[in-house]
């Protein structure tokens, strides 16, 4: 029994001098490495405030619309000449020929399309002929005075042609019909609904801060009507319009080359100076460097089991969110960490696999908008 009391205070004696000895080990690397240690963080260094990614939001461009109507039928300019003398005879001919595509979403909402002239002049030797896709919509000798012709919805293509000529003069083979033709307009016929579009260009696509479409309200019938405008089909307004009033475009309502805004109303609604601001991120920095220097004892502190590297990260106001890279340079090897969630305070970890003996860089880089408030680096352990 003597001799087990024994070993029991031997034993203890053993594991006092075993902790004492892991606990002054870790004073003596904290002494030369001249780093404050508290608990099992050693401090490397520290980074004040930085800011990265895009710097500053500018308008680009400005893209403008007719004015036009919700809740009644309106009408949407698709194509005005000015002047055109159509003719045919014996030895010559004139006629008025267009391809005009219009947008699938533009066709389904039409009700029908609108086709008008003014007759100037006219010999009445023949007939003036209006074709629409290859059939005939107009064959008359029409007075001098303004022509309105109806298309129907159902002769309304994503790819159409338009072709206004004359017939022969008949028994006067010597001489041509003629036609002076003016303001020729062709406008395509909408009820309730109206889209509009608008271009974004491959290199606005990641910079792309947002789209501000501006309008007026000219007139209402029903303080009760809502208009919805929906962004390449995603709801982005669901509202009583204001007197003046704005539609926010944003990033995630985009895509690279022709989107669409479409509007609906079961009210009536005039709009007036429409027109969209695009702005855009500009100043995007590459990167934010930053360096701190590891001596051998904090490698081989790294390289112990239980202990790793942290950056941690304390972020301020995020303008425009994105994944956030953090690069680390060490020994000519780069390895990065990418950070999709964003939130205050954000550790980004690294092993001695990623960093080597003397000077290392960290460079902070981002296709978003945010401020850096702090940056500290330490070793931790588990």
């Amino acid at each position: 029994m003597e001799s087990f009391a024994v070993l029991l205070v031997a034993a203890a004696l053993f594991l006092g001098f075993l902790f004492m000895g892991t606990y002054l080990a870790d004073l003596q690397y904290a002494g030369q490495a001249g780093k404050k240690i508290s608990s099992v963080r050693i401090d490397l260094t520290s980074f004040p405030q930085f800011f990265i990614g895009f710097t500053k939001e500018d308008k680009a461009r400005t893209v403008n619309y007719d004015d036009f109507a919700l809740g009644e039928e309106s009408s949407m300019r698709i194509k005005e000449v000015l002047e055109q003398t159509i003719s045919s005879g014996l030895f010559s001919s004139e006629v008025l020929s267009l391809d005009l595509p219009l947008n699938p979403p533009t066709v389904a909402e039409a009700t029908g399309a609108m086709l008008s002239f003014e007759v100037a002049d006219a010999n009445d030797y023949g007939n003036l002929v209006v074709a629409w896709n290859g059939k005939d919509y107009y064959n008359e000798k029409p007075a001098t005075g303004k022509v309105l012709i109806k298309l129907p919805k159902e002769s309304l293509k994503n790819e159409n042609r338009l072709e206004i000529k004359s017939a022969g003069p008949g028994a006067r083979f010597w001489a041509a019909s003629v036609y002076l033709l003016k303001n020729i307009t062709l406008d395509v016929l909408t009820v309730s609904k109206r889209t509009i579009f608008f271009e974004v260009f491959p290199e606005e696509v990641s910079s792309w801060s947002s789209g501000v479409l501006n309008f007026r309200r000219a007139g209402y019938s029903s303080q009760d009507g809502i208009i919805k405008a929906y962004a390449n089909g995603r709801l982005v307004y669901n509202s009583f319009p204001k007197e003046t009033d704005i539609i926010q475009i944003g990033p995630d309502d985009i895509r690279p080359g022709t989107n669409s805004l479409k509007f609906e109303s079961d009210q009536v609604f005039s709009l007036k100076n429409v027109f969209l601001n695009v702005f855009l991120w500009k100043n995007r920095t590459t990167g934010i460097t930053k360096s701190f220097l590891l001596s051998a004892d904090d490698l081989t502190l790294l390289n112990r089991s239980g202990y790793y590297g942290v950056v941690q990260i304390k972020l301020g106001e995020v303008l425009k969110a994105a994944p956030l890279e953090v690069r680390f340079r060490g020994n000519k090897t780069t390895k990065s960490v990418f950070i999709t969630e964003l939130k205050d305070n954000i550790n980004a970890t690294f092993g001695a696999d990623q960093v080597g003996e003397g000077n290392n860089t960290l460079t902070f880089a981002t296709d978003g908008s945010m401020r850096v408030d702090s940056v500290e680096v330490f070793i931790q352990g588990r």
